[in-house]
C-alpha cells in the first residue's frame, strides 16, 4: 500500500513538473514579471530612494524572490481546475491512492517549480553586487521551498472548490496582489500607518519577505532593515505551511471534487 502511494506520489510530481518544462512560453511569462519589477520599478525607484549602503534594486531584491514564488505557487494550484475539467482529477480520485497524496504531491510538484523559478532569478545577484555565497544559496533554498510550499497549498485550498478558471483568477488577483504589497518587500513595515501594520503583520508573506532579508543582508546597514525577530518569521511560515496543508487536506477529504 504504502509503495503504491509512493509511485503515485512520484509519478503526480513528474507529470506537472514535465508540463512545467514543456510549456516554455508559460515559463518565460512567469519570468518576465519579477524581472520587469526588479529592472523597472527597481530602477526607477533607485532614482528618489537613497540608502546609506547598496541601492533601493537591492532592497527590494528578497521581495522579487518572494514574488517569483507567490505567483507561481498560488496559480499552480490551477492545475486542479484543469484536471476537474478534463476529467482527469476524478480518475485519480477514484483510483486507490488516497487523496492526500494527491495533495501532497501537488504542493511540492508546485513548490519544486517555484523554487526553481526563484533560483533563475537568483543568477541577477552578483550583477547587483549581492554576494551570495554557498551558505546563502543554501538557506534560500530552503526558506524559498517552505514559502512556495505553503502558498501552494493556500492555493489548492482555494481551488478545491471552485470549478471555473476566471472565478480563480478573481479570487487569486484580489488576494495575491494585497498580500505582496502589504509586506515590506517594497518599503519598510515599519513606516506604514497603524491600520496597514496591522494586515502586514497577519500577513504570511511580510514574514517571508523578512526571512529572505536576514538571509541575504544580515549585518549589512541600510540594506538590512529587520521587521520582526528572525524565530518569529521561521515559526510564523512553519505554522502557515502546517495550517494551510491541513485546511487543503481538509477540503479535498471532505468534497466530492
Amino acid at each position: 500500500m504504502i509503495k503504491n502511494e509512493i509511485k503515485a506520489f512520484l509519478a503526480i510530481n513528474n507529470r506537472e513538473i514535465l508540463k512545467f518544462v514543456r510549456q516554455r512560453s508559460r515559463l518565460i511569462a512567469d519570468m518576465s514579471r519579477p524581472i520587469l519589477w526588479l529592472f523597472f520599478v527597481g530602477f526607477g525607484l533607485s532614482t528618489i530612494v537613497k540608502l546609506k549602503n547598496g541601492s533601493y534594486i537591492d532592497f527590494i531584491f528578497p521581495g522579487i524572490l518572494v514574488m517569483t514564488v507567490l505567483f507561481r505557487s498560488i496559480f499552480a494550484a490551477i492545475s486542479i481546475i484543469w484536471d476537474r475539467q478534463f476529467g482527469v482529477l476524478k480518475e485519480v480520485l477514484v483510483s486507490p491512492v488516497s487523496r492526500k497524496t494527491f495533495v501532497f504531491a501537488k504542493i511540492t510538484s508546485g513548490a519544486i517549480v517555484s523554487t526553481t523559478q526563484a533560483l533563475i532569478m537568483l543568477i541577477f545577484a552578483p550583477f547587483l553586487g549581492i554576494g551570495i555565497s554557498l551558505n546563502t544559496v543554501i538557506l534560500a533554498v530552503i526558506a524559498l521551498f517552505l514559502i512556495s510550499s505553503s502558498i501552494t497549498a493556500f492555493g489548492i485550498l482555494i481551488a478545491a472548490k471552485m470549478t471555473s478558471f476566471e472565478g480563480f483568477n478573481s479570487i487569486i488577483n484580489l488576494i495575491v496582489q494585497p498580500m505582496f504589497f502589504v509586506s515590506g518587500a517594497l518599503y519598510p513595515v515599519k513606516r506604514f500607518p497603524a491600520f496597514l501594520k496591522f494586515l502586514a503583520y497577519i500577513n504570511p508573506i511580510t514574514y517571508s519577505v523578512d526571512l529572505l532579508k536576514y538571509i541575504f543582508f544580515y549585518g549589512k546597514a541600510g540594506l538590512f532593515v529587520p521587521e520582526v525577530p528572525l524565530v518569529l518569521d521561521i515559526v510564523f511560515i512553519l505554522f502557515f505551511l502546517f495550517l494551510m496543508v491541513f485546511f487543503a487536506n481538509y477540503f479535498f477529504e471532505r468534497g466530492d471534487n
